[in-house]
């Protein structure tokens, strides 16, 4: 951050409230050392702000995150200045700069979603889509941004096939470049099918401790999301787990909803490794009924690796104590 920089945010950050929290996370990649020092230069430059650092271990890019939601990994300088100090600022869901409409689509997102903005330091219209952005996250509750400096981190912009900048990226299928039509993507945001989102985006709000939430979307819908079958039978092992804590609660609240899993794990079993073998078969023991007691065996019989087979001899009895307990009748009073 040069002098004039730095004179600028003095200036912005005049009329921020006190106590302003920023979250700033290092990690193995080669830029961290370049955060660390801004996160420092911000410190020193805006009075009162508290920066948390953390340190993660990942290759991802760093970056720093205020309390609204709003993770930059970018380094703000001149122009976006201002969109700095405005994530910085608390949610404010009756912000004037928004129509009405705006405000309803806002409310009525199903599920949070996650939006990548990638931004160029020489982008002419860059500073004003971000701060447009801005200000619509800390508006919604349900909206999360992620603002990425694809020349910066030209390995993110290539894993996201960007080809120009702004461009604002809902998911694979869904991005829009150049000057972004925002009630278009506001009104696809609140009418969206979540039972359509990405194994990718339902992992995110999984990460993010919404597990209850995707849970009740499923129950709500009445049938199991196509992406959560990807997750429950991922590489990963977190991916898994996450998607494991969504299969319990709807089994818990509608085991004939859970059950409608098992079909497509057991066509997926022979396909998968050990690893993740041994956890499809806990959730078929914890959805399935007694007709999967067949399959349970015949894993534990086939199996070479002692880990599966004592998966599928917990699964086995897991099962055959909850068929036991739906046979047996209540006792009399």
């Amino acid at each position: 951050m040069n002098p004039e920089d730095r004179k600028r945010m003095r200036q912005l950050a005049a009329n921020l409230p006190p106590d302003i929290r920023l979250h700033l996370a290092l990690t193995r990649h080669n830029l961290s050392d370049r955060f660390h020092a801004y996160g420092r230069q911000l410190q020193e430059t805006v009075p009162g702000m508290d920066l948390v650092t953390a340190v993660e271990d990942t290759s991802e890019p760093p970056w720093l995150e205020t309390t609204a939601g709003i993770r930059f990994h970018a380094l703000p300088e001149g122009d976006k200045l201002g969109s700095l100090i405005d994530a910085l600022r608390p949610p404010d869901r009756d912000d004037a700069a928004l129509s009405d409409a705006q405000r309803v689509w806002l409310q009525q997102m199903p599920l949070p979603a996650e939006i990548r903005l990638y931004i160029a330091p020489t982008c002419p219209f860059c500073p004003q889509t971000l701060q447009q952005w801005v200000a619509l996250t800390r508006a919604g509750r349900q909206l999360r941004l992620r603002v990425i400096d694809g020349a910066l981190f030209p390995e993110k912009a290539r894993e996201d096939k960007i080809q120009a900048v702004p461009t604002l990226v809902l998911d694979p299928h869904l991005r829009w470049s150049g000057r972004i039509p925002v009630n278009a993507v506001l009104e696809q945001l609140a009418t969206r099918d979540p039972s359509r989102l990405s194994s990718e985006a339902l992992d995110g709000l999984i990460k993010e401790g919404l597990a209850e939430q995707v849970a009740q979307a499923m129950l709500t819908k009445g049938h199991l999301f196509p992406s959560i079958f990807d997750l429950l039978t991922h590489p990963k092992w977190p991916a898994r787990l996450g998607a494991m804590v969504v299969m319990e609660t709807i089994a818990a609240a509608a085991p004939e909803l859970a059950a409608e899993a098992v079909p497509v794990l057991r066509q997926r079993y022979d396909r998968l490794a050990d690893a993740v073998k041994g956890d499809v078969l806990y959730i078929i023991g914890e959805t399935g009924d007694h007709c999967m007691a067949s399959f349970l065996k015949d894993a534990a019989d086939a199996s070479r690796n002692p880990e599966v087979r004592q998966a599928a001899r917990e699964a086995l009895a897991g099962l055959q104590q909850r068929h036991e307990g739906r046979s047996t009748p209540p006792a009399e009073g």
